[in-house]
Order: structure tokens, then sequence, then C-alpha cells
């Protein structure tokens, strides 16, 4: 049996070492974060104090703690709704819209493609920070460009981060993360090959027959590894929120990344807020446990 290993292994070692740099970098910086925010979560360290030079071990005081928090469910719920309206609706829904409108444009070789597919990319290339300072700038009450057009129209100003917090940030981040699932689903589309549309044109398949039940079905895979990806990111997201609203007004856009943050960072409680992280971490592997097993599941 050891010998059946070594020639496994002689006979893969080019992939093992090929694969090696990649399984270090995310050892370096994911399994080993992961480790030390579990760690940490049974701590009381802290980033300043008694507690910053000695931190002791606390057990599940922390977990404890977290579960009879005030403000912890109102924060499962932003998290749930931002993922499904930015993530889900959002993301996933107008990608795979803009991929099947742009794989259609290509096929009758229609110009105005590329200024589509630019103005799409051009929203994910902005850095994180400065994509959130220009939707404020695009959301200011008085002089933003949303409430300008909206006052040419006859339109009462909207005071968006008031009125709308949770809808102004599943816009814009959806606007930023939209075009990485087009471009996944656009190189997904080109694969499929066209003799599969003919012959259910020529069975007299309707637009939407063929898509529901050829394009999606060879899709499916590619969809659950999308939906897996920006549901992971988009429970990762602080940053955009942080610059547009930093989780206000009175916690309306606090999703669990950003509290977080907020806890270990602001409150400098390193232990309640990796606590924090490690919930995180949890929900993003039930998620990738139900996507890929739908991935796998039989059409």
């Amino acid at each position: 049996m050891i010998a059946g290993r070594r020639s496994s292994f002689r006979r893969n070692r080019l992939y093992v070492a090929g694969l090696s740099p990649a399984a270090l970098l995310l050892a370096l910086f994911f399994v080993g974060p992961a480790l030390w925010a579990l760690f940490s979560s049974f701590t009381n360290s802290a980033l300043v104090g008694i507690d910053a030079a000695n931190p002791r071990f606390v057990g599940f005081d922390n977990y404890v703690r977290l579960f009879h928090d005030p403000d912890f469910a109102q924060v499962i719920l932003n998290s749930v709704v931002f993922v499904i309206g930015s993530a889900v609706i959002g993301q996933f829904v107008l990608g795979l819209a803009l991929a099947l409108l742009l794989d259609h444009a290509e096929r009758r070789r229609f110009r105005a493609r590329s200024f589509v597919y630019f103005a799409v990319l051009l929203a994910w290339v902005n850095p994180t920070i400065i994509a959130g300072f220009l939707w404020v700038a695009m959301f200011d009450f008085y002089s933003g460009s949303l409430n300008v057009a909206l006052g040419h129209l006859g339109l009462g100003p909207v005071d968006w981060f008031g009125q709308a917090p949770m809808l102004s940030v599943i816009i814009v981040n959806t606007w930023r993360g939209t075009a990485f699932v087009m471009l996944i689903f656009l190189g997904a589309l080109q694969t499929i090959p066209s003799d599969i549309y003919e012959a259910a044109r020529v069975d007299g398949a309707s637009a939407f027959r063929r898509f529901w039940d050829h394009t999606l079905p060879m899709l499916r895979p590619i969809a659950a590894l999308t939906l897996l990806s920006v549901t992971m990111a988009t429970f990762g997201t602080f940053i955009l929120i942080q610059a547009l609203t930093n989780g206000g007004p009175a916690l309306q856009t606090e999703v669990i990344a950003l509290y977080a943050f907020h806890q270990a960072f602001e409150a400098y409680a390193i232990g309640y807020g990796s606590t924090i992280a490690v919930v995180m971490l949890s929900l993003n592997l039930a998620f990738a446990i139900v996507f890929l097993r739908w991935s796998r599941a039989r059409a």
C-alpha cells in the first residue's frame, strides 16, 4: 500500500510541485488567519490595556456574549438582506442577464456590445474606496447626481442614506460586482456548442425553452461556484459600506463583517471581534455546502 502511494506521488509530482505555491499562499493568508481567529475567539484578547499584554482563555464567554448581544440579531438580518439583495438578486441575476445579452450581441455582431462591456467592466476595476466616495457624491441630498436628475424630472430630492440606506448600499455593491459575474458567465456561454441551439430551433423550441432546457443546465456547475464566490465576497464586504454609511443610520446597514471590524478595532475587543468573524466563517461554510451540493445534483 505504501509502495502504491509512493508510485502515485511520483506520477503526480509535477502537479504537486505546481500546486504547492498556491497551497502555501492559501495556508498563509486564509487557513492561518482563520485558525488564529478561532483561537482568539476563546480569549479576551484586546488591542489596548491589560488584556492586550496578557490575554486569558475565557472559554465560550465570547459566544455567550454574542448570542445575548441585542444588536446581533439586527446585524444578521441586515447581512442576509444585503447578501440576497446584492449577491443573489443583484450581481448574480444581473450578471447573467448581461452575459446573455452580450453573447447574443456578439453572435449578431452588434457594435454597441463593446461599449456595454467596457461600461460594466469600468465599475469593477475602480478601487473600492473610490467607488464608495463616488456614490456618496451621487447620493448627496443637495447636489448629488441622482437628486439633480430627479429634480429635472419634477420629482423631489430623496434622502437616500436616511430613507433607504440598505437599498442604497445594495445598489452600489451590485453596480461594483456585477462585472465579475458577467465575465464568468460570458466565458461559460461561449463554450456551449451552437449545434445544441440549432437542434432545439429545428424542434420548434422557443428562446425561453432553449434557455431553460439547455443553457441553464449546462451553466449550473459554473453558476453554483459563481454564486458561492459572490456570496462569500458580499458577506465579507465592509470597506464599501464603511465609506457609504459606516453601518448607520441606527445600525440599519451594519452587516456582520463591519460589525466584527467595529468590535475588534474600534471597541478594541479582538477576542469578541474574532468570535463574530468565526460566526461569519461558519455562515460561509454553510452556503458553500449548499451551493456545492446543488452543483453536483443531477438535472
